[in-house]
């Protein structure tokens, strides 16, 4: 062990064991998804079997849903192999053993104490370490180093800030980037950041996102269907959505629609914060004004009939769905300097997206986005209602654009099948070298 990984291990034994009780509290007092923290999993006969042993690993439910699609074809290449996929919040950790298939075996991402690591590798046994997000954990790669087990990045993004700060710690780093087999990024900027931390161009390329793949195939319009029941929407209403607002967004997406109702009082708008903490704040401004209000948990556990003009959205997983019965969506994460979340997805549903002004981290969605004119960039709230009151009285009109978000998704798709080629490759490479050493 290097030195600055002895610091970082002495660290992490004295300050860093006060992460336990923090971990403990983010896990929402759910005891199989601490176990699982702790390196602690039930995994089965049947699921010691298969060989190659993959594991991949994502942190929420977004990296959860970019990871479907690659998971899918490789099953269909591999249908033999051992899948396990790792998740960092409980929310992600729900959301995958919902939505996956059985053969996927989801398990909490470990904790990265060498004792606790221990116990994790010795239960997954893997073969090849497959990372969908930029998280680089110092001990985990130097099990994956001491175990020769190749790591592989997609759907790799990599901003200059945290590049910088990468930087700062190169001696910790540095090695972790050099170890990596491949480093399949989302676009040129992020390659570019990844080089600078002294990966070689030849283990780069710019690839894309899978999560595009995924967002095709989980359209299904009985989902539209099944909502517009449960949330008493007649076709003739026009459906206002805003989804995954963060901060300030959360208020002033309640703001805009007050005054869009002055435009068209017929209108129903349904609001689904990132964070469920944010909830509560939106509650009590709806209260303060005495304007009515329904939570979709409510509707959805009830017989109870949508009567409000505001639904809000008090669970995850299921904005995706409820993009499809938006006319006029505004996607967060864009007027807060948060850099935006996934503008695509209601380009899935053939709708086009509003969005402000920063978009750090879906720059390329939002260039095809709006060079195919799929989207409506705005500047602030007041832009963003001035768009609205405009559009709302012209949808019709709108759906042409619609039609062309749909065609800047089809422009990003096809990765998946990429990254699979990746991975067996390198599996080929791990197996012809295991045969050497023999």
């Amino acid at each position: 062990m290097q030195t600055v990984e002895y610091i970082y291990n002495i660290v992490l034994n004295t300050v860093g064991y006060g992460i336990i009780p923090f971990v403990w509290k983010k896990s929402e007092l759910d005891p199989t998804f601490f176990k699982g923290r702790l390196g602690r999993y039930e995994i089965h006969a049947d699921q010691q079997q298969g060989r190659p042993r993959i594991w991949f690993h994502t942190v929420s439910v977004g990296e959860v849903t970019g990871a479907v699609p690659t998971l899918c074809a490789l099953h269909e290449r591999l249908p033999e192999s051992s899948i396990f996929l790792s998740t960092g919040t409980p929310q992600g950790y729900h959301f995958a053993q919902a939505q996956l298939p059985r053969w996927v075996r989801v398990v909490p991402f470990p904790l990265d104490f060498p004792w606790i690591l221990k116990r994790t590798f010795q239960s997954l046994q893997p073969d090849l370490y497959v990372a969908m997000e930029s998280e680089f954990w110092p001990n985990l790669f130097r099990y994956l180093r001491e175990r020769e087990i190749p790591s592989i990045l997609l759907n790799g993004r990599l901003s200059s800030r945290s590049a910088k700060r990468y930087a700062l710690l190169k001696s910790l780093f540095f090695p972790i980037f050099r170890q990596f087999k491949c480093l399949g990024m989302h676009s040129e900027e992020d390659r570019q950041n990844i080089l600078g931390l002294g990966v070689s161009k030849e283990r780069t390329l710019v690839l894309g996102s899978s999560k595009y793949d995924g967002l095709l195939q989980r359209v299904d319009p009985s989902k539209t269907s099944t909502w517009r029941e449960k949330l008493n929407l007649p076709l003739h209403l026009p459906v206002v959505v805003g989804g995954s607002l963060r901060r300030s967004e959360c208020i002033q997406i309640l703001e805009v629609f007050q005054s869009l109702l002055q435009v068209e009082p017929q209108a129903v708008g349904i609001f689904a914060p990132r964070h469920l903490e944010r909830i509560p704040n939106m509650v009590l401004w709806l209260q303060e004004r005495g304007i009515d209000f329904q939570m979709l948990s409510h509707l959805e556990k009830t017989r109870e009939k949508r009567r409000a003009s505001i639904v809000l959205v008090d669970r995850i997983g299921i904005l995706f769905e409820l993009y499809s019965l938006g006319d006029l969506i505004f996607c967060g994460g864009t007027l807060e300097p948060i850099g935006g979340h996934n503008i695509l997805e209601p380009a899935a549903w053939r709708k086009p997206v509003f969005y402000g002004p920063c978009l750090q981290k879906v720059l390329d969605e939002h260039s095809i986005l709006h060079s195919l004119q799929g989207s409506f960039p705005v500047r602030d709230k007041h832009e963003l209602l001035q768009q609205w009151t405009y559009w709302i009285q012209h949808l019709p009109a709108l759906k042409v654009h619609g039609e062309k978000a749909k065609e800047a998704l089809l422009k990003m798709a096809g990765v998946a099948d990429r990254q699979v080629e990746i991975i067996m490759a390198v599996l080929a490479e791990r197996k012809r070298s295991g045969a050497s050493r023999s």
